[in-house]
């Protein structure tokens, strides 16, 4: 206190002891108020997420039991009555449209949901009044700025903790909301953009104030530098240039934060011994990297390569994107819709540098199981499979015939990647791949919650671009829990929007072999949109020119000399996939499977702000949608960007 009170300007009376006191005390008591504050709402959302976890279990019908309703549900249109039963159900359906589905737009700088803006809102209006509130001294001056000034730093500072752990990755509020981590880092940017600007109003003040001696000491200089670098990294911060030069970002982060809190706690605890809100971010970041250092070592433990990391080969698939495939290492298991980080050495700049995205493929839980033999192509009749394998040279065995169902696409134990190419990482990977170059890579994840659609009747997927990597792990996980029992799903449909017809060779592979599988008690629509390039009828669908056409990668395989040609059966013949020129009507599209459906809907969406925006739109449904026999519509939406 003694040197706070030295500081004061001789052109403003100090304040008195008494002052000092009552400023101190509030200062200690309103930090760990608004940390009351914080804490309720976190607990209100926790307690919420628990509420509809357990009524999902509970409510929940069983998925052997809806099988035998299905034959008479399909193609009954849904009743027009109104039934005041289902009100609930409307007023928890309005709730998502309020919340979730409208939104706040200012260009391409600012795009929020109602609920998003209504946190920010409430966070800014409780911090700015307990900042503001009591400040009148024992003088009887309101306002006083020896009050508010250090009131806003003590403030600031108090919430460095939660802005640590909203930016980690292994956050353990993710697992207490239920609410993924790549959510939650718009709160994390949102309370560090409020404690920089009350930080300001501290500094500020003290700028104005002080006296120039007051700067030799070396706490304010300290100070000043952490402010300082803060500052820098506010700027660097914004959309438009995290986005155009993320390595930038991502160094100016690290170097920044790190300055800013050694600085603040040098200066914040020889001030107001505000210490322990700042030394605990260092625990809280080091126990996030050593989880992310124990998974790394414990999914790329690979002894035959001296622990060097995985091979994965890389596929220059158009200009703009390359795809990167590794083999799938024993461990490692993830939910279909998770993502994990990329650690390649040998392309990014410093060796420790981890890129996120979405895992585009399914590990051996959602594998699935198919009457074609192994060895023959799936495309065919049971009856000309039978007769092929009979054909087979007689030296071979029963599990080289592959007589035993099993899954032949080694799709399954891979971990693919659809990386959509820009600056930085992804162009030099890019790089390497057209030259042909295999990398090693280190894989930590996986990260994020997977939406959980098993209890949905109607599944909608919607994709655009690379975001295909979200929607044909969705897609295949959902086949194969039908097929085992797991989920109640009757139908899925399946919306991805491309530029041109070659990027379905990306995928064709994988749907064809699901839909050569897919239980025929699930319906299924395809519906591809080609928005430019060559047409769909210029384009191959499936490559054709493998001398062996087989899909088995293990035992050996005939090859054409040993039967006869038999053409790959191509993804446009099915009936249950579309394709078509143009762009989608994605409005409507969602609004009639709303209008045909009951029971349980979801449309999780992957693609551009306005691929999102464009379904938000389309399911503002009205209150009385539910009340007249709709159905219950969930919304996940995993849109393009920057952490």
């Amino acid at each position: 206190m003694d040197v706070m009170m030295g500081m004061m300007p001789a052109t403003a009376p100090p304040p008195q002891p008494p002052d000092m006191v009552i400023w101190y005390t509030r200062n200690q008591l309103y930090a760990k108020q608004v940390w009351w504050f914080v804490a309720s709402f976190i607990g209100l959302v926790s307690v919420s997420q628990l509420l509809s976890w357990v009524a999902s279990k509970a409510f929940a019908p069983c998925p052997a039991s809806t099988r035998h309703a299905d034959s008479e549900r399909q193609g009954m249109v849904r009743r027009r009555r109104r039934d005041w039963s289902r009100l609930p159900l409307a007023f928890v359906n309005y709730f998502r449209v309020v919340a979730f589905r409208n939104t706040i737009d200012v260009g391409q700088v600012l795009n929020l949901t109602y609920a998003e803006a209504f946190i920010t809102v409430g966070y800014i209006v409780g911090l700015f009044v307990w900042t503001f509130i009591n400040t009148t001294n024992v003088a009887g001056q309101q306002l006083s700025w020896q009050y508010w000034s250090g009131r806003a730093g003590t403030l600031a500072v108090s919430q460095f903790p939660l802005i640590t752990v909203l930016g980690t990755k292994n956050n353990v509020l993710s697992y207490i909301t239920g609410v993924s981590y790549d959510k939650l880092n718009y709160l994390h940017r949102m309370t560090a953009r409020i404690a920089f600007i009350l930080l300001w109003i501290h500094g500020g003040t003290k700028l104005a104030f002080l006296p120039p001696t007051a700067f030799d000491s070396w706490f304010i200089q300290i100070g000043l530098a952490a402010i300082g670098g803060f500052s820098l990294l506010f700027f660097v911060a914004f959309r438009p240039f995290r986005a155009r030069f993320y390595e930038v970002f991502f160094y100016t982060h690290f170097f920044m934060v790190l300055l800013m809190l050694i600085g603040g706690y040098f200066h914040a605890n020889q001030a107001a011994k505000l210490g322990p809100y700042i030394w605990p971010c260092f625990l809280i970041w080091g126990a996030d990297r050593f989880l992310r250092l124990f998974r790394v070592i414990y999914f790329n433990n690979n002894l035959y390569a001296g622990g060097k990391g995985l091979d994965a080969t890389l596929e220059l698939l158009s200009p703009q994107f390359v795809k990167l495939s590794l083999t799938r290492p024993p461990q490692f298991k993830w939910t279909p819709g998770q993502a994990a980080f990329l650690i390649a050495p040998g392309v990014s700049r410093i060796p420790i540098e981890a890129h996120p995205f979405t895992i585009a493929s399914v590990d051996s839980r959602y594998h699935l199981r198919g009457s074609a033999k192994k060895g023959v192509r799936v495309d065919l009749m049971e009856s000309e499979a039978s007769s092929m394998v009979d054909s087979l040279p007689e030296s071979m065995t029963v599990t080289e015939k592959g007589v035993m169902d099993s899954d032949v696409l080694p799709y399954w134990e891979e971990v693919d990647f659809f990386i959509n190419v820009r600056d930085g990482f992804t162009k030099r990977l890019a790089a390497a791949a057209r030259k042909g170059e295999k990398v090693r890579v280190w894989v930590d994840g996986p990260y994020g919650f997977a939406p959980n659609v098993k209890n949905d009747d109607i599944v909608v997927l919607v994709a655009g671009g690379s975001g295909v990597s979200l929607a044909l792990s969705m897609f295949l996980a959902v086949a194969s829990d039908v097929q085992n029992g797991k989920s109640q799903t009757r139908k899925v449909v399946f919306i991805w929007s491309i530029r041109d017809a070659k990027q379905m060779e990306w995928i064709s592979k994988a749907l064809v072999n699901a839909l050569e599988r897919a239980p025929p008690s699930l319906e299924i629509a395809i519906c591809i949109f080609v928005t430019g390039g060559r047409k769909p009828d210029q384009m191959p669908l499936m490559n054709n020119n493998d001398s062996d056409f087989m899909y088995s990668m293990d035992g050996p395989t005939p090859t054409n000399a040993d039967m006869p040609m038999m053409a790959p059966r191509m993804l446009a013949d099915f009936p249950s996939v579309q394709i078509t020129p143009g762009r989608p009507d994605i409005p409507k599209m969602l609004k009639d499977e709303v209008a045909h459906a009951s029971g349980r809907l979801s449309v999780t969406v992957c693609g551009s702000a306005a691929i999102a925006k464009t379904c938000r739109d389309a399911l503002r449904l009205p209150f009385s949608t539910a009340l007249f026999g709709g159905p219950s519509v969930i919304l996940h939406v995993e849109s393009f960007g920057y952490a």
